[in-house]
């Protein structure tokens, strides 16, 4: 069976299982910890979910956790899959004379992305991300999500960079269908960032927020050691102190709290933003865009969490709550069949403003699947 026969049936029995992606969050509230999304926080992304199809589940979803904060706050991120069930959902949203701006290019964008004779799907395939903002106030206008692609089927190297600034621009095209309109100073900052790069480092993601302020998310990774990932901000130009971000990674690689890393950089007219994330990754990224999601264990964030207790950099209680997150596979049975469950940490990130770390945030997943083949007694769905 092919993967997209899988996640159309996946699909399919998700339609028959829930009435939207906030209603099956709901079936799953135990298993997601009130120290991590809880109070009016769970209420308005279950609200802002309901308005999201429940077949979204058969791609990796899931929270941006603030580990920083004593609130119980998540924002919520989709994988939308062009050709799916659910990127019908996004096309038919921006379809219409009525339909906002931003949605209507989100739709056009999805569309794009699914032509295999496209030059965007040359370069980023079928796969993109949506980040939605959770308002937990109530008074939010449910505002458009920011859209990422990733250049996966193309990757754009640092090596290649002289000769690919073509496929950048193509891809910043895709991101701007969204709601923005690049201007030429924004350009000529996210070119000069690439030929910056060395050969082995690669640009992971680009992105923007119709609704936030104006910049572009941009993330590099490829970085072999803590010195490379210096050496390239110094070719970018980030004018901010160093001090803490050599301490901080050398921290990190001593604890050896993860495999991979990849730099975040908010990209502006004027140059870089003075915010920096470091992305923190158990595996190689690659394994990641391949589509291979691998049954996380808690063992991989062991180190990581127990740095973070040691420079008190996060709330306990959130750190006690991740440490339990990622559960390997679990078999659920629903109305509509029985589905396998998976739960992990994507990915963790510090960000870092000017010369201390501001923020420590946690990026995990959820996926649903119908299993090939069930050897053991599922558990139910509410």
């Amino acid at each position: 069976m092919h993967l997209e026969d899988r996640w159309t049936d996946t699909e399919e029995r998700l339609s028959r299982e829930a009435s939207s992606l906030g209603d099956l969050l709901t079936r799953l509230r135990g298993r997601i910890s009130p120290a991590l999304v809880g109070g009016a926080s769970w209420e308005a992304l279950s609200e802002r979910a309901s308005d999201l199809p429940a077949t979204l589940a058969a791609f990796p979803f899931g929270f941006e956790l603030l580990l920083h904060e004593q609130r119980p706050h998540a924002d919520l991120g989709v994988s939308v899959v062009s050709g799916s069930r659910s990127a019908r959902h996004f096309q038919n949203l921006g379809n219409g004379e009525d339909a906002d701006p931003a949605f209507a290019g989100l739709a056009r964008l999805v569309k794009e992305k699914g032509r295999k004779d496209s030059p965007l799907h040359r370069v980023t395939g079928r796969k993109m991300l949506l980040e939605y903002d959770i308002d937990p106030s109530g008074d939010s206008l449910h505002p458009a999500p920011g859209a990422f692609l990733y250049p996966t089927e193309q990757r754009l190297y640092g090596r290649d960079a002289g000769r690919r600034l073509e496929d950048l621009g193509i891809v910043l095209d895709g991101v701007a269908a969204t709601g923005w309109n690049w201007d030429a100073c924004e350009r000529r900052q996210v070119e000069r960032l690439f030929l910056a790069l060395q050969p082995e480092a690669r640009i992971l993601s680009l992105g923007a927020f119709p609704c936030r302020a104006r910049g572009i998310r941009l993330a590099v990774t490829g970085f072999k050691t803590s010195g490379e990932v210096m050496t390239f901000l110094r070719r970018a130009g980030w004018r901010w102190p160093h001090a803490r971000l050599e301490s901080t990674l050398a921290h990190l690689k001593a604890r050896d709290s993860f495999g991979t890393i990849a730099v975040h950089l908010d990209v502006r007219s004027d140059g870089l933003g003075p915010k920096l994330g470091l992305g923190l990754y158990a595996r190689d990224i690659a394994w990641l865009q391949g589509g291979r999601y691998w049954l996380d264990a808690p063992s991989n964030w062991t180190a990581f969490i127990e740095s973070m207790r040691e420079e008190r950099l996060a709330v306990p209680e959130k750190l006690a709550a991740l440490e339990n997150w990622s559960s390997g596979a679990e078999l659920l049975f629903g109305s509509s069949g029985r589905f396998v469950l998976v739960r992990g940490v994507h990915h963790v990130k510090l960000v870092l403003a000017e010369d201390r770390v501001d923020q420590v945030k946690a990026y995990v997943f959820l996926l649903m699947c119908s299993p090939m083949q069930v050897g053991q007694t599922p558990a139910e769905l509410p």
